[in-house]
């Protein structure tokens, strides 16, 4: 791992600035872009997201980026979205990619013993055989080391709307206390994923708009 790329040093720079106990994203180049902040913002959350994704992310490198751009920030959450680089290796040798995968998830938890983690599968549209085996692979790891599972390719319709109205009825009604509700990691997920999801069926409904050159 280059410890001085850009990544790394932007991802420093921002930590001066970011709080601390908030929910992380920690994934890979699909997941860079993704704006968790304003995401958070228009649901009406009352926790901080931030993203700490990188560009070809593989799970034998993350622990090294966690200790590095996560960590510092102490989070109350975080949300493994890493495999997606790892396809080809998992497809050689799954025991290893299990082996890695699970001491990544040892080595969060000894930085912070009460950290919540949720393991996030990895996008399958070309309905691969082998990332559906890896997604079975996170899924049972993630069942053995009482960590959440989202599923991606199951997100439900954006609608910050309904969540900012949920979460307005619930603390209005003193079913909450706003400042120490801690929102399910699959519910955060679902969120993050759903945005993302409309924004990529938004960019391909605009391409097919385009005019296609013969």
């Amino acid at each position: 791992m280059n410890s001085f790329s850009n990544e790394v040093k932007n991802y420093k720079a921002m930590n001066h600035l970011a709080a601390k106990g908030a929910v992380v994203l920690f994934g890979g180049n699909s997941d860079k872009n993704i704006p968790v902040l304003e995401i958070a913002e228009s649901c009406e959350l009352n926790f901080k997201i931030y993203n700490r994704s990188f560009s070809r992310l593989s799970v034998s490198d993350a622990a090294d980026y966690f200790d590095e751009c996560i960590q510092p920030l102490e989070p109350e959450s975080v949300l493994l979205h890493i495999g997606a680089s790892d396809v080809e290796s998992f497809r050689t040798n799954p025991g290893l990619f299990d082996q890695t995968y699970l001491a990544l998830i040892s080595h969060i938890k000894q930085a912070n013993k009460k950290i919540r983690i949720a393991v996030l599968s990895i996008a399958n549209p070309g309905k691969s055989e082998v990332i559906a085996d890896m997604n079975r692979h996170l899924n049972a790891i993630a069942d053995s080391e009482r960590c959440d599972f989202y599923d991606t390719s199951r997100v439900k319709v954006w609608n910050p709307e309904a969540t900012r109205q949920m979460n307005s009825f619930l603390y209005t009604q003193g079913f909450v206390e706003p400042l120490k509700i801690k929102k399910p990691l699959r519910d955060v997920a679902g969120l993050i994923y759903s945005y993302a999801s409309a924004m990529q069926e938004s960019v391909d409904e605009e391409y097919e708009r385009m005019p296609q050159v013969g």
